[in-house]
């Protein structure tokens, strides 16, 4: 799901969440780029813009779940 709405971005879009990507590559756990979310074990949020990208870190693998904005992104639950 999150490969098909990165394809579906425009390219100005595109290139903030590419920026995203790259300072999570760096460090996913520094509190500037995301944040844990209560009640979903080990998954972590990070905004750009009016987006949100949901993930978590397993070893040194960053696993995106999803991206999507952020007035549907929590309601899924």
């Amino acid at each position: 799901m999150a490969i098909k709405y990165l394809s579906r971005c425009d390219v100005p879009t595109r290139g903030r969440l590419q920026e995203k990507f790259e300072k999570l590559k760096a460090d996913p756990f520094d509190l500037r780029n995301s944040k844990p979310l209560k009640g979903r074990n080990d998954q972590r949020s990070a905004r750009v813009g009016d987006l949100r990208i949901l993930f978590r870190v397993h070893d040194l693998d960053m696993i995106v779940a999803e991206i999507g904005p952020r007035v549907d992104f929590y309601k899924r639950g």
